[in-house]
């Protein structure tokens, strides 16, 4: 039993750790544990079928709770085996309560660094293995903290491009009547470059996919259908100039919406156009995928 324990603590950090690594370090990964939570997290609806604007943080803040809870777990299944009789303790009376209890304390204690100094380790294993769980704690709680400190940036990102998106289609000018060449390639160079940035967060932080806005003037997915208004338009062009940015965009957002349909197994459609509508679709926020030509200003 002394070696199963052992084993299937090891096993349990393992997993963890490797799920911290996928979901913070490795570019354009996610880790099991956090994938299923904000799937999960993204299937609770509320008024009108929406997701909740809350859900997005309060699955960080699971994701987060979850990986101290397998920490704590594994390294409290690994010291099991050696409660009490490998401890040194002082004030207190390990056989008043129950092993398994004292070694999740114990591992809570190590994990979260406030050492009590009621158990100390006595077994030279243990004495090496306590201060790497205090460190693998400390470590825990900063990548957490970066993980928010990544996050709020990226959705800052998504929701300053909505707000262009939405007063340039307020002014008419995704339909690029009455602007000149030179101020439309501008236009357009922006407007790519912009969503270029939303879709490298997007590949770094997959997890802000399941961030939703209330308010649909900072919903990007809202707002794509004033981008593919925009790129209609650069096609249509008489200009060499304006079409040529419009390839760029028309290539930033097929690249967008083949990312978005690996990556999330719920969005489907057979085109960048149909893709798009359906990211706006789940997050709560209707428009056709006809290339939103002929209901530019309406829901």
């Amino acid at each position: 039993m002394a070696v199963l324990s052992t084993i299937l603590g090891a096993i349990l950090l393992i997993v963890t750790a490797n799920d911290v690594f996928q979901t913070l370090l490795r570019p354009s990964g996610t880790g099991r544990l956090s994938h299923l939570v904000f799937r999960a997290a993204w299937s609770i609806r509320g008024r009108g079928g929406r997701p909740l604007p809350s859900l997005g943080p309060l699955a960080i803040l699971t994701v987060t709770v979850g990986w101290v809870m397998l920490s704590t777990l594994g390294w409290a299944l690994i010291y099991l085996p050696h409660v009490p009789g490998g401890f040194a303790y002082t004030g207190v009376d390990p056989y008043r309560h129950h092993p398994f209890a004292e070694a999740i304390t114990i591992s809570m204690v190590a994990l979260t660094t406030l050492g009590y100094g009621d158990a100390v380790p006595t077994v030279d294993a243990l004495r090496l293995l306590s201060p790497l769980e205090a460190l693998g704690g400390f470590g825990l709680l900063t990548a957490s903290v970066s993980w928010f400190m990544q996050v709020y940036p990226a959705l800052g990102r998504r929701r300053t491009l909505a707000i262009e998106l939405t007063a340039l289609a307020d002014a008419g000018l995704t339909r690029l009547d009455n602007v000149d060449d030179a101020g439309a390639s501008a236009l357009l160079a922006k407007v790519t470059h912009s969503l270029a940035e939303v879709s490298a967060d997007l590949t770094q932080n997959a997890e802000i996919f399941y961030f939703a806005e209330r308010d649909e003037r900072l919903s990007a997915p809202h707002a794509m259908r004033f981008i593919l208004v925009l790129r209609d338009a650069a096609a249509s062009s008489t200009s060499d100039r304006v079409r040529a940015h419009g390839i760029a965009l028309a290539n930033v957002i097929d690249q967008l919406a083949r990312h978005i349909s690996d990556e999330y197994s719920h969005v489907r459609g057979d085109s960048a156009d149909e893709i798009l509508a359906a990211v706006a679709g789940s997050h709560g926020h209707h428009f056709s995928a006809m290339r939103a030509r002929d209901d530019q200003g309406s829901e």
